[in-house]
């Protein structure tokens, strides 16, 4: 086994060229040569992250407010990824495993970075001419089309101080569910049955592209471009058949889709200035989505019933971000931030059904907003590092298409996280943390969902969420058979969007005073090659959350709409010794809380984990070839809808069930390196 843990002096002087702050700092837990994944025979550098014992990637894709403090626990050559929207999966599946020089495990509090903490993978590469990578896949399944058209080529290189990597995908995802669904009254009598046929296509073709400057003057430049289009659609085909007399019989089909076009556009620009370092970044975003459903339902013996929704969002965001960042003595890093955003949402929407005329609603939401944060970061001892960061957002929200006059807030935010290195196995890390999520614009848009009979009034007065968070992690290195972590968390929150009455009767999402969720969660790795099994890997993770939010119908604590209960995810993967053959098998299952509106309950079950096995052979004439099997061991999901009178409070007035299988799936991918 090759990884192993070592001294972060030793390498630090070969990470300053690559433009890393700081970098006799960084504890290094553990180091990943090539060698160490040469069993593997990986393609891209997501491969072989994803065989380091115990990490497990972490936040990322655009969720975040604004830029400011990091939440993917990834670097590459030292350096926070620029993009916004990109999660780990774009970026890494972008670099061939041959450009990998190395993989460092690094404490995320001893880094000038603020807000990583725990294990942070630094990608360090290294591409002295162009390199590149293919994959090709494909999906067959029982009762759905095939899926021929998906791939990704990328490519790499070094021009001088010029690296590029470059990238192009096509991605298609269907899928098909059959089952039966049954309507019941208050007495839960059955006096409708139907047969379902849901369908869910989706093609996400793109591009992107990364280029990063490296003079020897100690300037770094990083310009990220990216683009991709969606076509998303959803509906089902229904056939039903009255049992009692108030059922129908008849049928019914839904239709929804998505058409959108995004792009970004993000890069940043180092240099020395003073006694530190300047860093200037600046990012757009933007998207511009068509939302389209239609209902029909055509009873036997009476009219039929015809409705549409549309609606039109252009969405998009720009931020200016400057940090300074400068070294006091020895052990003790500062950072200054500041960040301006802007944000907006343009919507138009548009309803019809067989008994109303055409109607229009029009929707402009602005957020400006700026926050400035001082960053401390320090090495009390050897064994213990401590970040600590103070700061204040201050915000303005306009929905410019109503008479309410412009909101503005001032909140603070920080953290303060510490990790102690208690021996070469185990380091403990704790956190505090005061923050403000990303505001979802799409709440203040009216919609109705047609196969629900559901409206949702938009709620103009809405405003982010506020967290007051706390986590303990300990964690197992990878220097021997077992390695992971395990933490503990609560989070405290303030202004928690749930379901909230209108004055017109109507609902929609609103804010509500406080809620409260905590809970745990881990992964491992099992590594049995120094238990006698050479190539054996057991990988767990998993998670238990309870969580409490007043019911603003019947002012009793239940949990938070729609969140995770528990999870967990088994995967068993073997490479046999001394041949190109792997094979492994993987189940994860998950319970969500019931959803809540004001008159009605929504609670789904997974009665079936997913389930999928690979075979894999490592050299096909020079390619990898991985073959899987999904859901053979049956996949079922259900859902039961509660329908009451005037609200929950009142008498069960109805409701359905419905019970749905997912078909069994074939899958190829074919892959390489040039």
């Amino acid at each position: 086994m090759r990884h192993y843990i070592v001294s972060f002096t030793a390498i630090a002087a070969s990470l300053v060229p690559m433009g890393i702050a700081n970098a006799a700092d960084m504890i290094i837990e553990a180091t990943y040569e090539p060698a160490y994944f040469e069993q593997f025979q990986p393609v891209t550098a997501q491969d072989m992250v994803a065989f380091v014992p115990g990490f497990s990637l972490q936040g990322g894709g655009g969720g975040d407010r604004g830029f400011g403090q990091a939440s993917l626990n990834l670097l590459i050559n030292g350096r926070r990824p620029s993009s916004k929207s990109s999660d780990a999966g774009d970026i890494l599946g972008r670099i061939p495993a041959s450009s990998v020089k190395r993989i460092d495990i690094v404490d995320g509090t001893s880094l000038d970075i603020p807000g990583l903490t725990g294990q942070v993978a630094n990608i360090i590469t290294a591409s002295s001419e162009i390199s590149g990578r293919w994959r090709y896949d494909a999906r067959f399944a029982d009762g759905s089309d095939p899926q021929i058209l998906e791939g990704e080529v990328s490519i790499t290189g070094t021009r001088g101080n010029l690296e590029f990597v470059a990238g192009v995908n096509a991605g298609q995802f269907t899928f098909d569910e059959i089952g039966t669904e049954q309507f019941f009254d208050g007495n839960r009598t059955v006096f409708e049955e139907r047969q379902e046929d849901v369908f869910f296509t989706q093609e996400r073709p793109g591009a992107s592209i990364n280029l990063t400057y490296t003079p020897d003057n100690g300037h770094v430049a990083n310009v990220n471009l990216s683009t991709a289009l969606r076509n998303r659609r959803m509906g089902a085909r229904e056939t039903f058949q009255a049992i009692l007399p108030q059922g129908t019989s008849g049928a019914s089909f839904a239709d929804n889709g998505e058409d959108e076009i995004e792009y970004e556009i993000g890069g940043d620009y180092s240099f020395p200035v003073g006694k530190g370092t300047l860093k200037l970044i600046g990012l757009h975003s933007f998207e511009d989505s068509d939302f389209n459903s239609s209902f029909v339902y055509l009873p036997e013996g009476a009219d039929e019933y015809r409705s549409k929704f549309n609606r039109f969002d252009k969405e998009g965001e720009y931020i200016a971000r400057g940090e300074y960042s400068w070294k006091s003595g020895s052990s003790q890093d500062w950072q200054l931030s500041w960040e301006g955003a802007f944000n907006y949402l343009d919507s138009e929407t548009e309803f019809a059904d067989s008994l109303t005329p055409l109607t229009f609603d029009n929707v402009h939401v602005e957020e400006k907003r700026t926050e400035a944060n001082l960053t401390h970061s320090v090495t009390l001892t050897p064994k213990i590092n401590l970040q600590t960061s103070l700061g204040a957002e201050y915000s303005e929200l306009d929905v410019t298409t109503n008479d309410d006059p412009a909101r503005s807030f001032l909140r603070p935010k920080g953290f303060i996280s510490a990790s102690f290195d208690a021996n070469e196995n185990y380091t403990w890390r704790a956190k505090i943390e005061r923050d403000v999520s990303q505001l979802n614009f799409g709440t203040f848009v009216s919609s109705v969902d047609l196969t629900e009979s559901t409206a949702n009034t938009g709620n103009s007065r809405i405003v982010p969420t506020q967290f007051w968070n706390g986590e303990l992690e300990v964690e197992r290195k990878g220097g021997g058979a077992l390695s992971g972590n395990a933490s503990i968390y609560a989070r405290y929150i303030e202004d928690p969007i749930d379901r909230v009455l209108f004055a017109d009767g109507s609902e929609g999402p609103g804010n509500l005073k406080s809620a409260f969720r905590y809970g745990i969660e881990g992964n491992m790795t099992v590594v049995f090659d120094s238990l006698g099994a050479k190539g054996l890997r057991l990988e767990l993770e998993g998670g238990l959350e309870d969580s409490s939010i007043d019911d603003p119908v019947t002012g009793q604590s239940r949990k938070i709409n729609d969140t995770t209960v528990w999870n967990y995810e088994i995967g068993l993967t073997h490479d046999i010794p001394n041949s190109n053959w792997a094979w492994g098998f993987e189940v994860e299952q998950f319970k969500q809380s019931t959803f809540f509106r004001l008159d009605q309950s929504f609670e789904a079950r997974f009665r079936k984990p997913f389930n999928i096995a690979r075979i894999t052979h490592k050299d096909v004439f020079g390619m990898r070839v991985d073959v899987f099997f999904q859901n053979f061991l049956g996949y079922e999901i259900e859902r039961e809808r509660l329908i009451f009178d005037g609200d929950r409070t009142g008498d069960l007035i109805g409701g359905e069930f419905f019970s749905r299988k997912r078909g069994k799936r074939m899958g190829l991918r074919i892959s390489d390196t040039f």
